[in-house]
Parts: C-alpha cells; structure tokens; sequence
C-alpha cells in the first residue's frame, strides 16, 4: 500500500502539469548516471535488470535522503537498451562487455537497413511486414523473448519497490512517432534525402504506421508506474528539418501521438532533444494543462515559458556537460537562475534530456538541491 508521502508525490506530478503545485518538482532522470557513482560495472548494470533496478534504487535514495527527489521521469524496469531501443529506431545497439569494454555505454549503430522499396511495402502491406523482417537482424530473438518473460514476471514487483521507496513516476512507456522509427532504419543522412526527394511516400508510410505506433503507445502505460508516456522528437526536431518537412512529416504524427494520450487520461511529455524555438508555439495546438515539454538544454526555455504561459508545463534542462563537468556551484547557479526567470509553477527541475553516465554525484544532488532551497 502506496505511503502517505507517496500518494503526495504523486498528486504534486499533476498538480505540476495543471500549474498548482506550490513549489518546483524535482524529476529524477538519469539512466546510465547511477552505475560509477555505485561502483557498479557499466556491463553488469546495462545487462542484468535486476542489477540495473536495484542500483538505480540505492541510487536515487541515496540523493533523496540528501534532498528531497519528488518523482521519476521515466520508470526503471529493467528492459535492456538493446532490446527496447531497436523497437524505437530499428537500429543494432552494441552492449558493454559483449561489443564495448566493460564500463563503456551502450551505442546505437546506425545504417541503412531500410530500402526506399520498404516504403511501399509498408504502404500496401503495413508496418508488421517490414519490422518482422527487420528485428530479427538487429536483436538477438531468443534473449529478447527473456527479456519479455522477465518483464512478465516480475514487472508488478519492480514497480512496488519504486512504490515501497515513495519514488512515482511521471512516464511509465515511451513512444517513438513513425518519422522517427524511419529516421533510424533508413539512416539519418539517407532518410533526410527521402524527405526532399519522395516526401509523399514518406507521408503515406507514416499514416499507415500511425494507428499502431498509438495502439503500442497506450498500451506501455502502465497507471500503477505513472499515468503518460514519452513522445520523442529527436531527429523531427525544428533545428533538423526544414518548415516544410516539419509542418507535413513530423507533427502530424506528433500531435496525433500527445492527443491519443490525453484522451486516454494521460499525461503526454513530448521529450525534446535538440532546439525547437522556431515551433514552439505549436504546443498551443495541445489542450491546455494536459502536457510537458521535456527539453534538452538547447530550446530556449524563457522564450517558451513568455510564449506558452501555463498551456504546457516544462520539464528541463540541466545541460549533461554541466552535470559531467562543472562545479556545483555552476550547477546551483543555473537552477535558481532557471527557476527565477520562468517560475516555479508547471516547473520539473531534472537533466536536459538524460543525465550522462558521467555525471557527478555532487552535482546531482546540487541541481535538486536549488530546485529544494528556491524560494
């Protein structure tokens, strides 16, 4: 049974979302951070789940007992990066201790495994077509089905411990849109070219590939772990792509994807990574007080707050350079600096975008730390 100081953690996460919280929230994001600090080798942590679960738990308690850590970004539950994240962009990840030395992170390897001639059969056939012969080449089917009986089995326990540790989450699934899940099979350089060369194909293809990217979506959130998900914009980010290619191949799916969530009593955080000023007015286009902006250190956040008032709360933006690199006070400085300029109403403090697995310590706890003390 959920804890007194639970159930207020995570009343603060929608008080946060609908601009009523009384003070600014602390998130916890940082999926590769927890393993030096513990003296964990980096193999051990990505490979094993309950090696991960655990570490990122004492981890995390281990700021908390410092200052006060009000809830999670994304919920730990064990799922291997080179199991969930080929589902996002069909691309090989190469592991610590198998492809990497032991303490290195996990890589996307990136390379054109989808033909312009996959367009079509996706068109005329669906996704499924394309993707069943695609996995099997980028992921190792046999662990990838024990990593789906683990989840299986121990799925509702891992989110107890969380529960037990008064940690809620914000997003318990994320959500790749269609021109982000090309983007990675086709390869960045590649799929870039298709955009300006067969942009019409490129759209068929992602209207085909929408109504089950929403289906998956809906289907990873799981209400006992955080009631919303991530729907990622990296590539599809306005520094990246054109007015033209933006406006036809990324929001669409985009918009579609935060909607479905907010339809279904949900929280849509729409992860940001790279600079979106030049549309950031377009999350007006989202109900009010229904979602998060989750940027990376490179959107403008005072320009987001004066042109999104209260309509979209903000979830940002410590810079990983500044965790891995700078000194707390630097750390320190730049919170409250953030906190004064935008306010504390609809504010998470955490990393922009993800904690590096570099991050020190000390500066972790600085950055919640001002987010606690700002008054």
């Amino acid at each position: 049974m959920a804890s007194k100081l639970y159930e207020e953690r995570a009343q603060k996460i929608k008080d946060t979302v609908n601009f009523t919280n009384e003070s600014v929230t602390t998130c916890y994001m940082g999926q590769a951070a927890p393993a030096a600090h513990m003296g964990v080798k980096m193999k051990d942590f990505a490979m094993n789940p309950d090696i991960m679960i655990k570490t990122t738990l004492d981890y995390i308690k281990e700021i908390d007992a410092i200052t006060p850590v009000d809830c999670l970004n994304i919920g730990v539950n064990g799922m291997r990066s080179d199991h969930s994240l080929p589902m996002a962009w069909l691309s090989k990840i190469k592991m610590p201790g198998r492809e990497l030395p032991d303490d290195s992170l996990w890589q996307v390897v990136e390379k054109s495994i989808l033909t312009p001639e996959d367009y079509d059969v996706i068109i005329e056939q669906g996704f499924e077509a394309v993707f069943n012969r695609i996995f099997p080449q980028i992921v190792d089917m046999s662990e990838f089905q024990e990593s789906i009986a683990y989840q299986q089995k121990n799925g509702k326990k891992n989110v107890e411990l969380f529960i037990d540790n008064n940690l809620p989450v914000v997003n318990s699934g994320f959500a790749s849109p269609p021109f982000e899940v090309l983007c990675g099979g086709r390869s960045m350089s590649q799929f870039f070219m298709d955009c300006y060369k067969i942009p019409g194909k490129i759209e068929q293809a992602i209207e085909v590939m929408l109504p089950g990217s929403i289906n998956n979506m809906l289907a990873s959130v799981n209400p006992l772990c955080g009631n919303g998900a991530w729907v990622g914009g990296w590539r599809g980010a306005s520094a990246l792509v054109s007015p033209k290619i933006w406006n036809r191949l990324v929001w669409p799916g985009m918009k579609a994807m935060g909607l479905a969530l907010i339809e279904n009593d949900n929280i849509a955080t729409f992860h940001l990574d790279q600079s979106w000023d030049r549309d950031i007015e377009r999350f007006l286009e989202i109900p009010v007080k229904k979602s998060i902006i989750n940027t990376d250190g490179m959107t403008d956040l005072r320009n987001a707050r004066k042109i999104l008032g209260e309509h979209v709360a903000i979830m940002g933006d410590v810079p990983a350079p500044l965790l891995a690199t700078g000194t707390t006070q630097e750390v320190k400085d730049y919170v409250t600096k953030l906190i004064d300029d935008i306010g504390p109403k609809g504010l998470f403090i955490t990393a922009g975008c993800d904690a590096p697995g570099n991050t020190k310590f000390e500066n972790m706890v600085a950055m919640f730390q001002a987010a606690n003390d700002w008054k």
